[in-house]
């Protein structure tokens, strides 16, 4: 069965420390629980999670929703998002299956990057190598987080690029809606084969 890749790219820099890391976490979660109730994001979605904070690393390689659980999620100094855009592409061209002469490959995935600062490394050679050869094989969506998140960086990958602050109560529970609203769109529109 063809897969959608679902892959979650977070920053866990110590801005992330305490209620939001959190957040991220029982984001993760409520995402994850959603999408299990839908028939078409439980039969095509697989989910991993990629951390970065001075190094980036897959936390849980591309996994089926119905045994998926969040990880516990690292805390690091530094913003490397070079490296997280390294460890993302590596793992798309290992984890997400190629279609061949014998069989259709998985569907094009799907990459939700969240961050809330600017990135303490050189992007510069990653950024070039995102736009040559992923950009255009990814559905990229780029959330900074609060006023310090970089969004020219973010938008140098993407042109889907959004800003989250949390003003008012229940941002970001609404936030994490539109995110499930989003992959389950994904899933419904690649269908099921």
């Amino acid at each position: 069965m063809r897969r959608l890749p679902v892959f979650f790219v977070l920053d866990c820099s110590e801005s992330m420390i305490g209620e939001n890391l959190k957040k991220m976490t029982d984001g993760l979660q409520m995402i994850v629980g959603d999408l299990r109730k839908d028939p078409h994001a439980l039969e095509t979605a697989w989910v991993s999670v990629i951390a970065f904070a001075g190094v980036a690393r897959t936390i849980v390689p591309l996994h089926e929703i119905a045994s998926f659980y969040p990880p516990r999620l690292p805390v690091g100094g530094g913003t490397s998002l070079g490296a997280a855009l390294r460890e993302l592409t590596v793992q798309i061209d290992t984890q997400v299956r190629k279609t061949t002469h014998e069989a259709k490959g998985d569907w094009k995935p799907v990459v939700y990057l969240l961050t809330d600062g600017r990135p303490t490394d050189d992007t510069t050679a990653e950024v070039k190598r995102w736009k040559d050869h992923y950009a255009s094989k990814v559905n990229l969506s780029a959330v900074g987080r609060g006023p310090s998140a970089d969004l020219n960086i973010l938008r140098q990958l993407t042109e889907n690029v959004m800003l989250f602050t949390e003003s008012q109560e229940g941002d970001f529970t609404r936030f994490i809606k539109w995110i499930t609203a989003s992959v389950t769109a994904h899933s419904r529109s690649v269908g099921v084969d």
